[in-house]
């Protein structure tokens, strides 16, 4: 198979670019970066993996390389990379998922096409090995965003603070990575040298995304509610109200549903529950809300020339970008527009 030497010399250049960019940043993360957490450590090896994976590949622009047997294997290697996207996947979502009986797990139906490939050479193999990686990504895409819509509700749920526990850019990661696996899908089943190209394309832009959004992050382990609620009643309507106001809880940076649950003396599922139902609001909304409205909109009426990062400190934010989207959800105008705000919290 003869492939345009200009697309040869272009996909040389990605293969390369592609390898320098995992090595260098899993390089960074695991020998420079300082207090990484587990998720930055399982990130800087997943890096490490595909720089190792990507190197290989450069075999398929040597001359008289790009043939049938020699991309089946590529296929073939490249698909235990779906392994890295189910860790990096479930330890976002599942903090401390990962563990060495789930990785021998997962790695067993991909070993046996490997071995299944090497004693028969067999075209059906890869056919099935195809099958089989398509059904696996969309089983992980859709495990992933069922959970990180529990993690993301657990979060909000529990927290006034989320900026570096967040996980809503999960979702353009899915999307990124589902369009690099459909191309890369094409490419192994109609090998064509295009195709690959736009492939190493669309997977740096993928891990650059995640790279972006995942940098400061840090995950939490969800828990599971234990407490029974079916004959305990709501707690009193207003009660939270009157604790969070009187003692001004809102002003205390980082404040948990936890805390307020601390300061009324009861449990942290009651409050959790008087927020869903009699309050109908997340624990993180109605914070945020009392902070704009009972502190930055007043101070900034008062002394417009105090700067935001200034009023976000003293209204109880941790950091101005959480102030801003919680100004914005309030008052529909960005800080500093006008001060029309919505219905004050009950």
């Amino acid at each position: 198979m003869t492939e345009p030497y200009g697309l040869t010399n272009l996909l040389s250049f990605l293969i390369g670019l592609s390898t320098a960019f995992y090595t260098i940043f899993s390089l960074h993360i695991l020998f420079f970066r300082k207090n990484r957490t587990r998720f930055q450590t399982v990130l800087g090896i997943i890096l490490a993996i595909w720089a190792v994976s990507t190197v290989k590949d450069l075999v398929i622009t040597f001359p008289g390389r790009y043939v049938s047997d020699v991309l089946n294997w590529i296929l073939l290697i490249d698909g235990w990379s779906a392994i890295t996207y189910t860790v990096f996947v479930f330890e976002v979502t599942m903090p401390g998922w990962t563990t060495l009986r789930k990785l021998l797990l997962l790695a067993l139906p991909f070993f046996l096409f490997t071995v299944a490939y090497a004693l028969f050479r067999r075209e059906e193999i890869m056919d099935a090995f195809a099958l089989f990686l398509w059904c696996y990504g969309w089983a992980v895409v859709l495990i992933g965003y069922v959970r990180s819509r529990k993690y993301l509700r657990y979060v909000r749920n529990n927290f006034s603070e989320i900026d570096t526990i967040d996980i809503s850019w999960l979702r353009p990661v899915f999307f990124f990575a589902i369009v690099s696996q459909l191309l890369w899908l094409f490419t192994s089943l109609y090998a064509d040298m295009l195709t690959d190209i736009l492939y190493y394309i669309s997977t740096i832009i993928l891990w650059l995304m995640v790279l972006k959004y995942s940098w400061n992050f840090h995950p939490i382990i969800t828990r599971e509610e234990t407490v029974p609620l079916s004959n305990r009643p709501l707690l009193a309507k207003g009660v939270v109200e009157r604790v969070v106001e009187e003692q001004r809880l809102y002003l205390k940076k980082g404040i948990t549903l936890y805390d307020v649950a601390q300061a009324l003396n009861t449990n942290r599922t009651y409050v959790s529950r008087y927020m869903s139902q009699v309050r109908g609001q997340t624990f993180y909304d109605y914070i945020n809300q009392l902070r704009i409205e009972r502190v930055s909109l007043p101070m900034m009426q008062e002394h417009p020339e105090y700067k935001l990062e200034h009023v976000a400190e003293k209204s109880g934010f941790g950091c101005v970008s959480t102030f801003r989207r919680a100004f914005v959800k309030y008052t529909g105008q960005m800080p500093g527009q006008g001060m029309t705000v919505h219905e004050g919290a009950n």
